[in-house]
């Protein structure tokens, strides 16, 4: 991972827009950035700015709320901003399926009022991330550099004094668990035990055998049903045929009708009633217009000679009023009406009206007209009543001659055998549907008892792999045990030579440590010169156990394998002179492929910077204005002096 830039907007004392361009040229051997300043210019800022960018609210610890977060956030924006809002831009190469990729995070926020409004720009090669939902953004950068691990490659001065002070330290043993791989190892063995745990509760299963028998005896119990059901259908068979016989026997012998002389009697009366009710309807409609319907054409011709009359009928009235109405016209002297009028109106009147009908109706054409109207459905009608009365003297002929041949206790014996057979039949079939009913009811208790059975040998099965997976789990637990001994071994071994040659390399009395012990448990750290003699903290002068601290973090460096940029802040400020110019010389060009240096302009003396200026390529001199309110940036180019060419070529 290179750092390539850094944007600030608005940010703590980088007021309005700040641009550092971080990107190293290791073609030159310039993997150094340096970034000089007083105390209080901005320095830790920048420092605070990138973990910002990468880790947002995990940039101040694991357990801070969003509430806490917000009112960091609120306090980060620049006091003499006129508008509230800033925001850290964070661009970086990083691997990504084999090949190098452009990553740019910006996360800005904005003040509303005492709340803030958050938001999170994640791009690669100039494109938002897609394929990762939006809200596992923080958790994939997290993945790039895991912020446990960051705190030994962006570190201050006081993560230094706090290493040198207390070997100890509760976050140097978590940062070195995460570098070697054992914090996955303690995840992994925890999730083993979580899954252990869950599926732990198996103990309670069923006996199969309860369930097997329950299911065999269902099955025997619906064979035997379902074989009676194929006797009894047989039965039913003949008994119908049976049945059938004796319907046949007792319809020959007089029917149902032969049962009782009195039932036919009844019968015969209750037709003969009938029949003379329909008789006299008959005669009615005879008596009325119905035998006009058996000569259709001469009532239309009828019909045509009455409507020709009644128009006569009314030219007569007609006239009536004329002549009524003339005669009262006469009477009076000053009327309007002359002969020449009322004569107008006779002739308007004979040729409306005038017919040569030669027939002449006694009563009112009207009735005459309605009469003639219900013709067609009094012939319906004597249709009709024709067929019932055939029927029924039909009926009548049959019952008298039932009667005539009646002969007492004829049908009774084939009505007995009748009785027999329906009876029988009936039953049969009651016993029929009883045992279907019983079938369906053990085939459905026959389902049942399979899935349960199912069930239980489900059960039973995964029980069984549970177990086998316990099994694997417990033996993956152990041979991760043995994985964690072994690599923590191969790794502890490789910090203490990485350790050793760092530290040995830095402070003034080399070969001052000859072996180095970390405890595989506790990780604390114990150092020993030759014939295994271990040397105690208290006899480290101050300014080694200040090289002690930073070699160590070297050692993680190289024993974890990670290609991650290092971030230094004042790292300087507590070494003497010499442990200094073997820290510039030594230590920060073979560090990483990129070394941010953060230091003060006392820090970083001439003769330092012509030590570390031929591995420099950039260098940004960083003040503040506005009365320490508002930081300023100048980037001078570093130029490679002859004491510094002479320097490095003797080291």
């Amino acid at each position: 991972m290179i750092l390539q830039s850094l944007r600030l907007h608005n940010f703590g004392l980088y007021g309005g827009h700040h641009l550092f361009d971080l990107t190293p040229d290791p073609e030159a051997n310039k993997s150094v950035i340096l970034i000089v300043g007083h105390n209080g210019s901005g320095k830790t800022t920048f420092l605070e700015a990138v973990r910002l960018a990468l880790y947002g609210k995990r940039s101040l610890g694991p357990r801070v709320g969003q509430a806490e977060y917000e009112q960091y956030l609120l306090r980060r924006i620049n006091s003499t901003a006129q508008e509230r809002n800033a925001y850290v831009e964070l661009v970086f190469k990083s691997q990504h399926l084999g090949k190098d990729d452009t990553y740019t995070v910006r996360r800005s926020w904005a003040s509303r009022g005492a709340s803030v409004i958050e938001a999170l720009q994640f791009d690669r090669n100039g494109n938002a991330v897609d394929e990762i939902p939006r809200d596992d953004w923080n958790h994939y950068l997290e993945d790039i550099i895991p912020a446990g691990v960051s705190q030994l490659f962006f570190f201050d001065g006081e993560k230094i004094q706090d290493i040198a002070d207390n070997q100890d330290n509760a976050g140097l043993s978590e940062a070195i668990k995460s570098l070697l791989g054992i914090d996955i190892i303690d995840q992994l063995r925890g999730d083993l035990a979580l899954y252990k745990s869950r599926n732990a509760d198996h103990h309670n299963i069923p006996d199969p055998e309860a369930p097997k028998r329950d299911l065999e005896v269902a099955k025997t119990e619906l064979v035997i049903t379902e074989e009676q059901i194929g006797s009894l259908a047989s039965k039913r068979i003949q008994l119908a045929r049976r049945s059938e016989a004796a319907q046949l026997l007792f319809e020959q012998e007089g029917g149902s009708i032969a049962l009782s002389r009195d039932t036919l009697t009844d019968e015969l009366k209750k037709t003969e009633t009938e029949l003379t009710k329909r008789t006299a309807e008959f005669k009615s409609l005879v008596n009325s217009a119905a035998p006009f319907a058996l000569a259709p054409k001469i009532v239309a011709t009828f019909s045509y000679e009455v409507e020709r009359a009644k128009r006569l009928q009314s030219n007569r009235n007609i006239e009536e009023f004329i002549t009524s109405f003339e005669n009262k016209m006469n009477n009076k002297t000053d009327g309007d009406w002359t002969a020449s009028h009322f004569k107008a109106l006779r002739t308007f009147s004979d040729n409306e009206y005038t017919t040569d009908t030669t027939i002449s109706l006694s009563t009112d054409p009207d009735w005459v007209l309605s009469k003639l109207a219900i013709v067609a459905d009094e012939r319906i009608q004597v249709a009709t009543l024709s067929t019932i009365l055939s029927e029924l003297q039909s009926k009548r002929t049959m019952l008298r001659n039932q009667l005539k041949n009646f002969r007492p206790g004829g049908a009774t014996g084939a009505f007995e055998e009748l009785k027999k057979a329906e009876y029988e039949l009936g039953a049969l079939e009651a016993e029929l549907n009883r045992k279907r009913t019983e079938a369906t009811q053990l085939r459905a208790l026959v389902e049942r008892l399979d899935r349960e059975l199912r069930k239980v040998q489900d059960a039973i099965f995964d029980t069984a792999r549970a177990e086998e997976q316990r099994d694997l789990a417990t033996r993956a637990q152990a041979a991760l045990n043995d994985y964690e001994k072994r690599i923590v071994e191969m790794r502890l071994a490789s910090l203490s030579s990485h350790f050793i040659e760092a530290f040995n390399g830095l402070v003034k009395r080399k070969r001052l440590v000859q072996k180095v012990l970390v405890d595989p448990e506790t990780f604390h750290i114990r150092l020993f010169r030759a014939a295994d003699e271990e040397i105690t903290p208290s006899e480290l002068s101050a300014g080694e156990r200040q090289l002690f601290a930073i070699s160590m973090l070297w050692a993680l460096g190289r024993t974890s394998g990670r290609e991650l940029p290092m971030i230094i802040d004042t790292p300087l400020s507590r070494l003497d002179r010499q442990h200094r110019t073997s820290l510039m010389a030594n230590y920060v060009p073979r560090t990483s492929a990129q070394v941010v240096m953060l230091c003060t302009d006392s820090e970083l003396t001439p003769d330092l910077a012509s030590i570390i200026e031929p591995h420099v390529k950039r260098r940004y001199q960083i003040g503040v204005t506005d009365g320490g309110l508002t930081t300023t940036i100048s980037e001078t180019r570093p130029t490679k002096t002859s004491s510094a060419v002479e320097f490095s070529r003797a080291h």
